[in-house]
């Protein structure tokens, strides 16, 4: 029987593949996860309030936290809004948020660019349980 030598099979098939090949999904989740941390909660708070706050004030969806905001394209009265709300919800969630509307009104006039993965880790070394 002729193989293909380019294409070997995996002598050590991952910890997924086997559990795909046995259709075993909990097992496959399992194997491409880790435990939570409180970090993590508080991480996926603010992205949360990002998203729901910038959809409330009519921007596009933010699919993923690679997305970019640039400040400058910001009208001062959206940026309060997106500011207050995103402080509101954090606080809403069980979270201690500083005031945010004066830090993206400082991006906006320092003519910023950030990265929404960058926003929400920089938050949360500001926001506290």
């Amino acid at each position: 029987m002729a193989s293909d030598e380019s294409n070997p099979p995996s002598e050590n098939p991952s910890q997924l593949q086997q559990a795909a090949d046995a259709g075993d999904a909990t097992s496959a989740l399992l194997s491409v996860s880790t435990s939570a941390t409180a970090d993590d909660a508080k991480k996926a708070v603010i992205f949360n309030c990002i998203v729901v706050n910038f959809r409330q004030q009519g921007f596009p969806a933010i699919g993923d936290q690679t997305s970019r905001i640039v400040w400058s394209t910001i009208s001062d009265t959206v940026l309060q809004f997106l500011g207050n709300g995103i402080t509101a919800c954090i606080t809403e969630k069980g979270f201690h948020s500083p005031a945010l509307a004066p830090v993206f009104a400082t991006l906006k006039e320092m003519n910023q660019v950030t990265v929404v993965s960058d926003l929400v880790n920089g938050i949360a070394a500001l926001v506290t349980a």
